[in-house]
């Protein structure tokens, strides 16, 4: 029997259960039916949605029709700073833009362009959901619109359709429009046309718009006569074709091809051999002539404003600028440079005939005016790229670098008069090389004052202080004072104190510069003054006193930089009378050279009160030249467009500011000069950090004979003398006596010699047993000399190697008993006697004296 409220089991049978499963089925009905609905109305009002934004966002559209034609312009102007006209600022549309059929440009150049600018361009329907999803997460995170995800269509509505006003709003309202305006156009037209448009309307940089004149432009050919590595350079430019323009920042321009060769072998175009083939391929710049004055420097203007108003602004807004260019002084400084490469001067020969076959001027004014940029010595000469602007091509400049060093040590405590040790030193490399430093003349020049050291250019005392000063320091200094390059400063070692890294010629004249204004940097100016169409000033830069780059002290450190580096008679060690460095009408001039290794690069920058001349000289290739440094090189240009723009000039002098203090130090050694300095001379610090105290002193001595010893309390009067030394610290008594000034000795004279059966002089004398004596008494009374405190001992064995056993200890005796030995302790046989002397300068002195002992029976009662 069941119990009576047992339930039943539940099966499909039970009338129950059937009911509920009907209820479920037709409840998920209802639920079907109501989601289809809710589904419906949802896609309807999607659709309502999207047809009510494409209607509002298509209003007033450009009609995609008018791609391809040419827009109005005005022209405008670049002037120098005396009005005269270097430049016309014609439209590239108008005047550098020739289209050619989609068929002639070659396939790599589209594959490339494809590659780096929109991979899904032959798939997408003129707009990239992905990418503007992306750019939409982007943008939302950053709080701003900085990214835009934009197709090759859509780069080309923005730029052929819509106005420059919309075209440069960074806006949603503009990105949906150039959408539905890329949606339309790539329904129009094929995708072989949408690239053609694009291939002839997209800017290259360097006035060139379209493939065809950017061809011409950078390479003097058509565009279906490029090489792989030149098509795919070009692919790379129109993401930033001011600053990747390649005839002012090749090193760019080729960083960019490597990631369009990348993306191109990522989207299966090319293998990774083809692609590093292909970047490995040399470029050969085309030689375009032109009448343009001064035209790196108009092109390096040209550079400014792109990069500030953007070329529409630039080309179409009929721009007035006055520019900083002094075309007396530029036409000057071509004259000389290109003279002194091809012709030579008064006792030089050309400086080609040596190897170097071009050269770059800078000139600036107190105020940082480039008052003339010289970027080669023919910008129409392609044999040595004449249209690369090498002023701001990065070169390793050689010691022209160690100034900043100095001024880093110098921000840190050291001073002009901080001894440096010029020896050899080696570090370790870490990869189990070394690297050992080695001075131009192959020399070691023992301990030089810091004044001597950067003034005659010696490489270990600066690789030193680069120790001393730490790389991020020195990188830091360098880059607050005008360095633009050495951006990682973790690859470089110390060798980047002889210039190991690269910088740009304008940028080092800059530093210079900045030295000359007290340590205040102010960036290089090239434009004075942008007015538009309708005269509105546009720009004009005030006559700020630019910020101070060496810190609270900063002014004091240039100065002493200034003073260094200006000190004739400093230099002379190294560079001798009369050269380069020195101005022939006696100015002073504050001035460093550089040579890099392997004679690649030749460097000379310097200033006066009046202006600030930076000079590189070699060879755009890297070709190394034949012993042409810094002073023998750039030196003679430097010097010769110094002395011609000091013509009539006053000679002004380098004021020392407030805070710099004069003090008598010793020359030798850099501290305070004493009575007893042999070489007195006055040298500059920051006030606070002169020194105090003197360390060379006069000392009085005895000698013995030749003057190398001391003279002992054992010496013979009458070889004793008295010498006054002049005493220099002990770290630089091995440097004093190589330069033939004399140490007092540092040990005393030897004493007379002693040992087993010899006489120790009149020191440590046993007299009494003599040698080999036997001995037969108990009590052996000891006489001898012992000119100090002494002991008495014995040992069995005429080779001892037991124990010594003390018989006596005393004092000074100069002829008696030392001590008595009492033998009836000791059995038969040999024993060695020994005194031990110490003198009154703690020299040990002994003697021994062999001896038998009879046996007991034996000896005497």
């Amino acid at each position: 029997m069941r119990h009576r409220n047992q339930t039943m089991p539940e099966t499909p049978d039970n009338p129950v259960n059937r009911r509920m499963l009907a209820r479920l089925l037709r409840f998920l009905w209802r639920l079907f039916l109501a989601f289809v609905r809710v589904t419906l109305v949802s896609v309807i009002l999607a659709v309502a949605a999207a047809f009510i934004v494409y209607r509002h966002y298509s209003r007033d559209l450009p009609d995609p029709a008018q791609i391809g034609r040419h827009r109005s312009s005005e022209t405008g102007y670049i002037y120098a700073r005396d009005g005269t006209v270097l430049y016309e600022l014609i439209d590239p549309l108008s005047g550098r833009r020739t289209v050619v059929p989609f068929e002639r440009i070659p396939r790599i150049l589209i594959e490339a362009t494809v590659a780096v600018e929109d991979a899904d361009f032959w798939e997408n329907p003129g707009v990239d959901l992905r990418g503007i999803l992306r750019a939409l997460i982007l943008n939302y995170q950053a709080g701003d619109i900085v990214s835009g995800g934009s197709t090759i269509t859509q780069q080309l509505v923005r730029n052929v359709l819509l106005s420059p006003d919309e075209r440069d709003a960074l806006s949603l309202d503009r990105k949906l429009r150039e959408a539905i305006l890329a949606i339309e156009v790539s329904r129009r037209y094929s995708k072989e046309q949408i690239l053609g448009i694009y291939l002839n309307e997209v800017y290259y940089g360097n006035r060139a718009y379209g493939v065809e004149a950017a061809a011409q432009s950078y390479f003097g050919k058509h565009v279906w006569e490029l090489s792989p590595g030149e098509a795919t350079l070009l692919a790379g430019l129109p993401q930033a074709p001011t600053t990747l323009n390649p005839l002012l920042n090749l090193e760019g321009a080729k960083q960019r091809q490597r990631v369009t060769l990348n993306l191109m072998v990522k989207s299966g175009y090319l293998t990774e051999s083809q692609a590093q083939a292909i970047f490995d391929e040399p470029l050969r710049f085309a030689s375009t002539e032109t009448v343009i004055a001064a035209p790196h420097f108009v092109f390096y203007v040209l550079q400014l404003l792109e990069e500030r108003y953007g070329p529409d602004t630039l080309y179409r807004s009929g721009l007035r600028v006055v520019t900083t260019l002094d075309p007396m002084w530029q036409a000057e400084a071509e004259r000389i440079a290109r003279q002194w490469i091809r012709a030579g001067g008064p006792g030089y020969t050309p400086l080609r005939e040596r190897g170097a076959t071009n050269a770059g001027v800078v000139m600036l004014t107190p105020d940082a005016q480039i008052i003339a940029m010289v970027g080669s010595i023919d910008y129409n000469d392609p044999t040595i790229d004449g249209q690369v602007n090498v002023t701001l091509a990065p070169r390793q400049p050689g010691s022209a670098l160690k100034p900043i060093v100095y001024a880093a040590a110098l921000q840190r405590g050291w001073t002009p008069a901080t001894l440096i040790w010029d020896t050899p030193v080696v570090y370790p490399a870490g990869d189990g090389t070394v690297y050992a430093p080695r001075n131009y003349d192959n020399a070691f020049h023992g301990p030089q004052r810091l004044r001597m050291a950067l003034a005659n250019s010696l490489n270990i005392p600066a690789v030193r202080a680069l120790e001393y000063v730490g790389i991020e320091a020195f990188v830091s200094l360098a880059h607050r004072m005008g360095i633009t390059t050495l951006k990682d400063p973790e690859r470089y070692g110390l060798p980047l104190a002889l210039g190991a890294g690269e910088v740009r010629l304008l940028d080092l004249t800059a530093v210079y510069n900045t030295f000359r204004n007290g340590g205040r940097y102010r960036p290089p100016v090239a434009i004075l003054k942008v007015t538009n169409a309708r005269g509105e000033t546009l720009e004009m830069p005030g006559d700020a006193p630019g910020r101070q780059a060496l810190g609270d002290q900063g002014e004091q450190i240039a100065y002493l930089i200034t003073d260094m580096l200006s000190d004739n008679a400093a230099r002379r060690f190294m560079f001798g009378r009369n050269n380069v460095m020195e101005l022939r009408d006696g100015r002073p001039a504050a001035v460093k050279t550089g040579t890099s290794n392997e004679w690649r690069d030749s460097w000379t920058v310097g200033y006066t009160p009046d202006v600030t001349v930076g000079v590189w000289v070699g060879n755009n290739d890297n070709a190394p030249m034949q012993e042409v440094a810094g002073s023998n090189g750039a030196g003679v240009i430097w010097r010769a467009i110094m002395e011609r723009y000091h013509e009539g000039r006053p000679i002004l002098a380098f004021e020392p500011p407030e805070g710099v203090q004069e003090v008598l130090i010793c020359a030798d050694t850099g501290a305070l000069a004493g009575d007893h300095c042999p070489r007195p001379l006055k040298e500059r610090f920051v006030a606070g950090t002169e020194p105090r105290t003197s360390d060379v002193t006069l000392l009085t001595v005895g000698v013995s004979d030749d003057g190398r010893c001391l003279a002992a309390s054992y010496t013979p009067p009458e070889r004793v003398r008295q010498v006054t030394f002049v005493v220099y610290p002990l770290a630089f008594r091995a440097w004093a006596e190589s330069n033939g000034i004399a140490q007092p000795p540092q040990q005393y004279c030897p004493p007379p010699e002693a040992g087993v059966g010899r006489e120790g002089g009149s020191i440590a004398q046993i007299t009494q047993p003599a040698a080999n004596t036997m001995v037969r008494d108990p009590l052996v009374y000891v006489r001898g000399v012992a000119l100090g405190i002494y002991a008495l001992e014995i040992a069995p064995g005429w080779t001892p190697v037991a124990e010594w056993r003390t018989i006596a200890r005393g004092e000074a005796i100069r002829d008696g008993i030392l001590g008595v030995w009492q033998t009836g302790d000791y059995a038969a046989g040999e024993y060695m006697l020994r005194l031990r002397v110490t003198t009154a300068e703690g020299i040990l002195i002994e003697q021994r004296v062999p001896v038998r002992l009879e046996p007991v029976e034996s000896r005497t009662p």
